[in-house]
């Protein structure tokens, strides 16, 4: 027993040694990393549409530009539009938030012990002396921000070509990478890429329903409650629901905040109402019929994956975290035997079905080490047998009378 566990142990150091080794290389490649995911997830977006214009005897390059250019121009017309009504909004905004700010000071100088407080009205000249004083680390810090904005660009235009040529030639360069396997493992492996790629596309489906979800219910309210920037807050929203548990309420929280700067505390209540009743529908009903059953993963396992991968990565880790999972179930189903190519099961079997425990059933190194030790014993019961009639037989001949007969002792 002490031989198998240890085996086990060692195997399971080994595999985890080497999953930590994978994900530290992974975080220093962040700007290769990140552009490829970005990359698989909007091809496996557009790439039905690529397919139906192929279908359609559209050539290959004429397909994938237009459906890209197509999608370049459905993002440059929300930008602009999110852009244009929020620098029309803004300032009307910026003097409701002026008004409120002066009710709230009106209001904490009539209680006592905040009047003498200094809080809105001293915080600009705070903020000025501040960054006096810490000029140094302010440079760094927009050194720091340009830096970043810098690798963010880049990392766009790298998504966007790798986007381009998945769309143009992905099909070929997975045909390259499998031939690179040995003949007898090149069907396999193919099968198990095209189910974890399909995989990816319903969990990009799937989770584009809830995000859009979230920004028609949240727009909605937004604009029956006379709230400014609905279509900039919805967006934030839709945007925001793709990042993991944590997205939808951030972006969520903002809209509430701008609802009770512009409509007062009844408005804002209302909303901060509507925005926990949706996520419940999203975590209950949403999440795990729509997007769980897109990825055909348990609800029990992607909370368990969005938290490893968050632990693991942050963000980052949380948002790719429930593709890979189902990429990688697709897969070893696929691999194992159980689903064919199309998702179908091959065994009419629910495995999910509770099963009674048998009256004995040792591990296979224990019953194998009690089937060594009953055969050991009988090894010994035969040479004893064997040896005892070695003894009779060399035992001098003797005889004795039995019913008149002489006999052998």
């Amino acid at each position: 027993m002490l031989v198998g566990g240890a085996a086990i142990c060692w195997r399971l150091l080994v595999v985890g040694v080497t999953v930590f080794a994978v994900v530290m290389v992974l975080n220093r490649l962040t700007i290769v990393v990140l552009p490829l995911f970005v990359a698989t997830f909007f091809a496996a977006l557009l790439n039905p549409p690529v397919g139906w214009l192929r279908q359609h005897r559209w050539r290959r390059m004429a397909a994938t530009w237009a459906v890209l250019l197509a999608a370049l121009l459905v993002l440059f017309a929300i930008g602009y539009l999110v852009v244009r009504l929020t620098s029309s909004g803004y300032p009307a905004l910026v003097s409701q938030f002026d008004q409120v700010q002066a009710q709230f000071l009106t209001f904490t100088s009539n209680i006592p012990g905040l009047g003498d407080i200094q809080g809105f009205g001293g915080l600009g000249q705070r903020l000025t002396d501040w960054v006096q004083q810490n000029r140094s680390a302010v440079i760094g810090g927009v050194l720091t921000a340009g830096r970043y904005a810098g690798e963010i660009i880049t990392g766009l235009v790298i998504a966007f070509f790798l986007t381009y040529f998945f769309l143009a030639d992905g099909d070929r360069i997975w045909s390259w990478m499998v031939r690179l396997f040995p003949d007898s493992a090149r069907p396999s492996v193919n099968g198990a890429g095209h189910c974890a790629f399909w995989a990816v596309s319903d969990w990009v489906r799937g989770t584009a329903l809830v995000a859009l979800f979230h920004g028609v219910v949240i727009g909605t309210v937004l604009w029956l409650l006379g709230t400014p920037l609905v279509l900039p807050l919805a967006t934030l929203v839709f945007l925001g629901s793709f990042i993991p548990l944590v997205g939808a309420v951030m972006f969520g929280g903002l809209a509430v905040v701008v609802t009770l700067v512009s409509g007062g505390l009844v408005p804002a209540l209302i909303l901060l109402a509507v925005l926990l009743v949706e996520n419940q529908v999203e975590a209950h009903i949403l999440q795990p019929f729509v997007v769980g059953k897109s990825v055909r993963l348990h609800p029990v396992a992607i909370v368990l994956v969005l938290t490893a991968g968050g632990a693991l990565a942050g963000l980052i880790g949380a948002i790719v975290a429930v593709p890979l999972a189902a990429a990688t179930h697709a897969a070893v189903k696929y691999l194992t035997g159980l689903e064919d190519l199309h998702g179908n099961p091959l065994h009419d079997q629910d495995r999910m079905e509770p099963i009674a425990p048998p009256d004995s059933a040792p591990l296979p190194y224990l019953r194998q080490g009690a089937s060594h030790e009953r055969g050991s014993r009988r090894a010994r019961r035969n040479r004893t047998s064997h040896r005892s009639r070695d003894v009779e037989r060399s035992r001098p001949a003797t005889s004795r009378l039995v019913r008149g007969r002489h006999l052998p002792e």
